[in-house]
């Protein structure tokens, strides 16, 4: 068992060190939050762009059915 108790041990020399931990687990929160922000912003991109090439496809072959059917589409 620890004989060892709180009330005995003295965290002063420690503060410093645990203040950096803090701050670096903070930094890595925040590249974490950038990062899944950019993932998202890549994502909706991608879909965007998907769309706009399907409806791109989709007019261009609405207008050569246009043009080899004389118009009568």
């Amino acid at each position: 068992m620890w004989d060892l108790t709180l009330s005995e041990y003295d965290f002063a020399p420690d503060a410093p060190q645990l203040a950096q931990m803090r701050a670096e687990l903070v930094g890595i929160g925040e590249k974490e939050r950038i990062l899944r922000e950019r993932s998202a912003d890549r994502e909706a991109y991608r879909y965007l762009l998907d769309a706009h090439r399907l409806s791109a496809s989709a007019l261009s072959l609405r207008a050569g059915v246009e043009h080899f059917s004389g118009g009568r589409g």
